[in-house]
């Protein structure tokens, strides 16, 4: 979504004068007695410090007081029915998390994982075969899951389409029916985590298989008009009050790397594309698309076939794939006193952390994510600052500040 300078501008102001009203909103000083909440911390031993897509650096992990790690669950099963080797050796791998001490919080596939197997949750006919696989993820990865996260992401197009959102909450809430019964007999809870208010609305009517809701959140990475850190406080308790539940955090952090590039050095990508203008790409799409990293290319063609050239290039020029054409984060694209380097990634980690370990409501928050990747997973760049500067270490796997400030936060 983009906004005009006027627009930006006033939300701005709205959200500096909302987070000073509300924070008195994130503080629930009575949930501490909420049977729920007990509930939770009991099962998962406590608060969980957790850190998404560690590797299996278990000294490392320890050092940081990460008893965590958050990893996908890959499609179980072949097209013959065979269980997968990759999932074989997926288990095999959480296995010696656990064995090691590190607890393992597994999010389910996606909606297009069950597509291409053959099961389309948009049939009623199939939703009996895929609470057979929800069924399935919980007494296969008993003793070493020790918390499930339902699909990930409902409300992004990239994770959710082909479904809409309503029938990506009937595939949330399908999965939730079984797996929420099959856990009451252990220490295993079961949730979903939100990145669409509207989601979060309509799985209301499903809150009684839940155990817990969780929410990604990364304020000043993606969003040009969010600058205050306490957003965060502000936001969980926002959700708290609707939804009455435990939350977790299961997404949170901020990009290490990142600057705004002039108007001059905009044009120079753009001819090194073979383009004068934003004007002249986007009266040529097809060339420009054509000409794009292949990763971010395919990705524009398959989930927006139907859009117009304007529409594609408000996305390009000034949406969220701005970030990656351009490999830059803009001006207004951070939060107030943390800068995107390492140093104002570290100070992010050390001053919110303990904010929110406040929240009696809270009961785990995982850190995204363990290591800075190699390239950007979107637009496959190796030097595009929007998905490859998030680790606590680098790719060599050396700590980086970020990894000093979790350990301190974390520590008891």
């Amino acid at each position: 979504m983009s906004f005009t300078p006027f627009l930006t501008k006033l939300l701005s102001i709205l959200i500096s004068i909302i987070v000073p009203l509300n924070m008195w909103m994130s503080f629930h000083p009575l949930a501490k007695y909420d049977p729920q909440v007990k509930t939770v911390l009991e099962k998962t031993d406590g608060f969980m410090k957790g850190c998404c897509h560690t590797h299996q650096d278990y000294d490392l992990l320890e050092g940081a007081n990460i008893g965590w790690t958050r990893k996908d669950i890959p499609f179980p099963y072949n097209k013959d029915g065979s269980l997968s080797e990759h999932y074989k050796s997926w288990k095999a791998e959480m296995k010696e998390y656990a064995d090691n001490g590190i607890k393992v919080f597994a999010i389910t596939p996606y909606p297009d994982d069950y597509i291409d197997y053959g099961l389309d949750p948009r049939d009623p006919a199939n939703k009996e075969a895929i609470q057979e696989i929800a069924k399935f993820y919980v007494k296969d990865l008993a003793g070493i899951a020790g918390a499930f996260q339902i699909t990930n992401e409902m409300g992004i197009d990239r994770f959710t389409l082909p479904l809409t959102l309503d029938e990506a909450v009937e595939f949330i809430a399908m999965h939730a029916e079984v797996m929420y019964e099959a856990t009451r007999d252990s220490n295993v809870i079961v949730g979903y985590n939100i990145a669409s208010p509207v989601v979060a609305i309509k799985m209301l009517k499903y809150s009684k298989w839940l155990d817990y809701i969780g929410l990604d959140c990364y304020l000043g990475c993606f969003e040009e008009f969010v600058h205050d850190v306490n957003l965060f406080q502000v936001l969980l308790g926002l959700i708290r009050c609707v939804s009455q539940k435990p939350l977790i955090l299961c997404e949170f952090g901020y990009i290490g790397y990142g600057k705004a590039l002039t108007e001059e050095e905009k044009v120079e990508i753009l001819k090194g594309y073979g383009f004068s203008s934003e004007a002249d790409a986007t009266a040529r799409m097809d060339e420009f698309l054509d000409a794009l990293p292949k990763d971010m290319s395919e990705e524009i063609r398959e989930l927006y076939p139907d859009a117009s050239n304007e529409e594609l290039a408000e996305m390009l020029f000034r949406g969220e794939y701005s970030h990656h054409l351009y490999k830059q984060l803009p001006e207004n694209c951070r939060l107030d006193n943390y800068d995107h380097t390492p140093e104002g990634q570290a100070k992010f980690y050390k001053e919110l952390i303990p904010k929110l370990r406040k929240l009696d409501y809270l009961c785990g928050a995982f850190v995204y994510c363990w290591a800075d990747s190699s390239h950007c997973y979107v637009c496959g760049q190796p030097d595009c600052p929007v998905e490859t500067g998030w680790g606590l270490v680098d790719g060599n796997g050396n700590p980086k500040p970020s990894y000093y400030a979790v350990s301190e936060a974390f520590a008891d």
